[in-house]
């Protein structure tokens, strides 16, 4: 997700220094203190992607298969070939994020909060391949959902007529599923035949603060810092992992169910971020952040668990899968073309910090990125509704690419 506020997506997702509405939460609390009086606002955005890559998806064997990289299917005999055909993927609707926000504003002091969409992923695939050593037609099969949702608290305080501080707390709810399904079916020797088959539902839950500072230096310039400290959650839940027939070439495995329950431990980096904003006129603004995000204590789930009943396949894991520190910067615009209609637009570059060779359709993270939005702000009496449209593009070292096409709107109500 790029953030949160159909009006601070509008604008490139550049927010920090400006931070007047009640997205503030998000992008800088200390810029809820400029905010008056109380009202709510509800909204939703959405993000339709398509993925594009040279090598489809791993299909590895033995050794070669590690989960730590983002391979989720396993091969069991050595002539299957070692990767699937489908390289390119549609997601439709593959991130929608709900938001409902209240702010109250008690003279020096706004008090706000809400519940939001914070990020996620997503992946669908299914495709099929054909090993010619057996006859056999293999079809692979992935759905895997990762959400994270925040309920938030948060409060913006005017220190001077210039300079305001903030603070915020998060209670991260954070779900995970995965399926992965895989069938080989050979035509001329169904001995040969193995349904390989894992499930896991897991969810769990922390806390982050987020902490803000917003100095104005007068009527045209501010300038906005943000903290946020991250959060380690355990994630708990069921696993199941099933592989049935396969002859002799499973061999040693027979017929496997492992099932047990267990936790991952999942790390929500810490980042931080600087903005200014510059108002030439009264009609018009620009903005602009920097921010850097801290992947380097990142656990996938597929590279961290432990399971309490371990079984052939149900190992536990403790792996590094070599995320690291990522950056980027967001430029924006914003123009009062009368008392009822607002226009904006803005731009996002930024780094990624997954491993290119983690990056495959199926996985659930989509590499460096780039976005464009512009967006359109309509006030009505108490009422003020923003949208935007916009498109989201990038990838890999690895040649995987994507773009997304993106959807917000959202209402604000003043009471």
């Amino acid at each position: 997700m790029e953030g949160l506020g159909i009006r601070a997506l509008g604008m490139g997702s550049a927010f920090i220094g400006l931070a007047d509405d009640a997205s503030a939460v998000f992008w800088n609390p200390a810029g809820l203190s400029q905010l008056k009086g109380s009202g709510y606002t509800f909204g939703v955005y959405s993000m339709s992607a398509v993925v594009d890559a040279k090598n489809g998806v791993s299909n590895n064997f033995g050794p070669d298969y590690d989960p730590n990289k983002g391979d989720l299917f396993p091969a069991f005999n050595v002539g299957e070939p070692d990767h699937f055909d489908d390289d390119k993927e549609l997601w439709l609707g593959a991130a929608t994020m709900p938001s409902f926000l209240m702010f109250k504003n008690y003279g020096r002091y706004t008090l706000a909060g809400g519940v939001f969409g914070v990020g996620g992923a997503y992946s669908s695939y299914n495709d099929k391949i054909y090993d010619s050593t057996h006859n056999a037609e293999i079809e692979g099969d992935v759905f895997a959902v990762l959400g994270m949702m925040s309920v938030n608290g948060s409060i913006g305080y005017k220190v001077t007529e210039k300079l305001s501080v903030g603070f915020g707390v998060d209670m991260l709810i954070n779900i995970w599923r995965g399926d992965v399904k895989k069938d080989y079916i050979s035509a001329s020797d169904p001995s040969w035949n193995y349904d390989y088959d894992a499930k896991i539902r897991k969810w769990g839950y922390g806390f982050q603060g987020n902490f803000g500072m917003l100095y104005k230096f007068n009527e045209q310039w501010s300038v906005g810092a943000t903290y946020r400290t991250g959060s380690n959650i355990t994630l708990k839940g069921d696993t199941e992992v099933s592989l049935k027939g396969g002859g002799d070439f499973i061999g040693a495995f027979g017929e496997v169910d492992d099932k047990s329950d267990g936790h991952t431990d999942f790390e929500y980096g810490s980042s931080w971020g600087i903005g200014v904003a510059y108002k030439p006129t009264n009609k018009l603004t620009f903005t602009y952040d920097y921010r850097e995000n801290d992947w380097s204590d990142f656990n996938w789930p597929g590279s961290n668990a432990k399971f309490d009943d371990p079984g052939i396949l149900l190992q536990n894991a403790d792996g590094d899968p070599g995320w690291h520190r990522a950056h980027g910067y967001s430029i924006g615009t914003e123009y009062l073309l009368n008392k009822t209609i607002t226009l904006r637009a803005g731009y996002t570059n930024e780094s990624s910090g997954v491993p290119s060779e983690f990056e495959n359709p199926a996985t659930i993270t989509l590499g460096d990125i780039q976005i464009a939005n512009v967006g359109m702000g309509i006030q009505y009496d108490t009422w003020k509704v923003d949208v935007l449209v916009g498109t989201m593009w990038g990838g890999t070292g690895k040649g995987v690419d994507h773009r997304c096409y993106d959807f917000g709107i959202s209402f604000m109500r003043m009471l």
